[in-house]
């Protein structure tokens, strides 16, 4: 080993560098170190330049004990390792710094009005049949005059879209009517502000506020659940507004009948209106949603791309964006061209996780919530509660896997692939027909991707 006083910051770090490309692959090593270089070292500590915020949050997550282990190993000594992003020239923005940073602003005043984002519009909103109901609905609640509805209740998993309808409905009213008193903020916001006017003795001014508006947008109401007295004032807020014909608009993860702890007249008013759920995105509209992002982001990404992140990554909107975000960041990172080999290379970490469940994995989670053993999912036992489990088996396979309808087949009791497909079809039909099972079969797929 040689002493940390006989190297040259240039000569360490290529001996570190050496021992991190043979741990991690030189496929990451290209995508995180390549443009790494050591600044300064000394007993206590280690300065290393990164080339971006992007890349010096990767390897603070993810590599940072990797390096100081390495150094380690050459040098003899155990420095803390303080990670700077070249800036001009200059590596000055510490990872450290940006954190305590954050920890240091204060809080937004509760009186300040939740900030809108303008570009959020109903007429660059992607239509599906994922999503078609929800927009119908959105139009309509929006519109000038007397409208069929007056209260909608949008609901669906995270990313589909539902801020994006909420939103937009805003920001149609108010560029159509400068006279229509609007108000949209997420229900956490607004329990905050109530607490607030309440500990401040504002509560009349508070309540004037809300009950007095045109049209009221609340996103992500399942925020209310276990709170009692924000949710007695909350029904009165809709009541009022209810009795004056006025309009309101609710989003939500769930159907207002499987939110927990909801107060029964509050489930009621949710459903007193239009109902209307948003689904994951199929295919073909998740590329239409990539390919309206990018043009709006003024990239080139090849079709080729957008094809395989649509194929990989449409669960949410979320996911596709995040997706594209990275496949731009590790081009910008590495200086090439964006192409489909790149996409898998940045991509990897993430859709590889589809394959990582295996058909053991979603059997043990089923058997668990379903009371049924190992033996009876194999078995050719037909009692409902089984066959029904073991059908849901093998929807779950499908979806999480790449395994084929024989190899479902097979490892579920050497069932015919004709026997797979059927299963599928019944439980997709049971899902579409019953929302609180295909509530209870997301949840299971919620927990088998985190496994």
């Amino acid at each position: 080993m040689k002493c940390s006083t006989t190297y040259k910051p240039s000569s360490l770090w290529e001996d570190v560098l050496d021992e991190i490309e043979n741990k991690v692959g030189i496929r990451q090593y290209n995508l995180w170190f390549k443009n790494t270089r050591l600044i300064s070292f000394d007993n206590k500590s280690v300065n290393i330049s990164v080339p971006n915020l992007f890349v010096q949050t990767k390897i603070h997550d993810n590599y940072e004990s990797l390096i100081r282990d390495s150094i380690k190993n050459i040098t003899r000594i155990n420095p803390s390792v303080n990670l700077l992003v070249e800036s001009n020239g200059n590596s000055q923005i510490s990872h450290r710094k940006i954190v305590d940073d954050i920890k240091s602003k204060k809080p937004l005043n509760q009186n300040d009005s939740f900030i809108n984002n303008k570009r959020l519009l109903l007429k660059d909103f992607i239509v599906g049949d994922c999503n078609r109901l929800a927009y119908a609905a959105a139009l309509e609640i929006s519109k000038p005059g007397p409208v069929a509805f007056n209260t909608l209740f949008v609901h669906g998993a995270i990313g589909v879209g539902k801020t994006h309808l909420l939103q937009g409905i805003w920001n149609r009213l108010r560029s159509e009517s400068s006279t229509v008193s609007v108000a949209y903020m997420p229900a956490e916001n607004w329990t905050n502000e109530f607490v607030y006017s309440l500990k401040n003795g504002r509560l009349e001014a508070f309540r004037k506020k809300y009950r007095g508006i045109d049209m009221f947008l609340v996103d992500d109401v399942h925020f209310l659940s276990n709170k009692k007295g924000v949710q007695e004032e909350f029904i009165h807020t809709f009541n009022t507004l209810h009795n004056l014909s006025k309009r309101v608009v609710f989003a939500s993860d769930a159907h207002p009948r499987l939110m927990s702890q909801l107060k029964e007249s509050l489930v009621s008013r949710f459903m007193s209106g239009m109902i209307a759920r948003i689904e994951q995105p199929g295919f073909h509209t998740a590329l239409q949603i990539l390919r309206s992002k990018v043009v709006k982001m003024r990239k080139k990404i090849p079709d080729n791309v957008l094809e395989f992140i649509s194929e990989k990554f449409n669960d949410s909107v979320r996911s596709m964006e995040s997706a594209i975000t990275t496949v731009l960041a590790h081009a910008n990172i590495n200086k090439v061209k964006i192409d489909l080999q790149l996409a898998c290379d940045a991509l990897c970490e993430l859709y590889d996780s589809k394959k990582n469940i295996t058909l053991k994995d979603i059997e043990d989670v089923v058997i668990s919530h379903y009371n049924v053993s190992s033996n009876d999912i194999h078995s050719g036992n037909k009692s409902r509660n089984i066959a029904l489990s073991r059908q849901i088996c093998m929807y779950l396979a499908k979806m999480l896997t790449d395994a084929s309808y024989q190899e479902i087949g097979r490892y579920f009791g050497n069932k015919r692939h004709t026997t797979v497909i059927f299963a599928i079809n019944k439980v997709k039909e049971k899902m579409k027909n019953s929302v609180e099972f295909r509530s209870h079969t997301e949840n299971l797929i919620r927990i088998i991707k985190k496994q």
